[in-house]
């Protein structure tokens, strides 16, 4: 508890935001492969500009402001075919998982190979931040071998496993924000279209309320 009230006066003072204004929160927004082929994925964080978001993103409204302190990407097995269930149950993977994404899983190694790019109205928040650092290959992992009995999950040791920290960064639902991930030459995924996967971007921090 003591380094969010620590973390909350470091960015009410460096921000000038109230304390009192800053509540625990997160985005999470979502960009489907649906079996196509990528040299980019683009994800959008704003509802205005999103048309049928998933059940599972979670996306600025306009007049919403956000202070990004830790961000991520990961994979899940649930794109635009997929029911609100199918994607409430995905659970997100921190690597290309064998078990989870079947015997092509290494295609998605490409997105762990890529870079991702942020830019808030043409400043470059983020440049070229290497996808590399979100991967993370927990110990205790499915056994794809006897069907996912034992254990039934892979193992994450906490609750920002896979996640980066961020300068304190404050954005709203009025900018123009660009964020992808470049993986350098088109990548075919059509082989994974049976299992359905996603590219996951999260970004933990601050909702702050009674912005506008």
């Amino acid at each position: 508890m003591n380094s969010i009230v620590s973390e909350k006066r470091y960015i009410s003072e460096r921000l000038g935001v109230p304390y009192e204004n800053l509540s625990q929160g997160y985005l999470r927004a979502e960009s489907p492969l649906d079996g196509g082929t990528f040299s980019s994925l683009d994800f959008t964080l704003q509802t205005n500009k999103k048309v049928g978001a998933f059940v599972t993103e979670r996306l600025l409204d306009l007049n919403d402001e956000f202070v990004i302190t830790n961000f991520t990407i990961g994979l899940v097995d649930a794109d635009t075919s997929s029911t609100d269930l199918e994607h409430l149950v995905a659970v997100v993977q921190t690597f290309s998982d064998p078990a989870t994404f079947g015997v092509n899983f290494e295609t998605l190694n490409a997105i762990y190979n890529g870079s991702l790019n942020f830019t808030i109205d043409r400043t470059e928040f983020i440049p070229d931040f290497p996808t590399s650092a979100f991967k993370r290959v927990p110990l205790t992992q499915i056994n794809s071998a006897n069907g996912g009995t034992a254990p039934v999950q892979n193992g994450f040791k906490n609750g920002l496993y896979g996640f980066n920290c961020s300068e304190p960064t404050r954005i709203n639902g009025r900018q123009t924000i660009d964020l992808s991930v470049n993986l350098g030459t088109a990548i075919d995924f059509s082989a994974l279209a049976a299992v359905n996967p996603a590219v996951v971007f999260e970004a933990r921090g601050y909702l702050v309320v009674n912005a506008k």
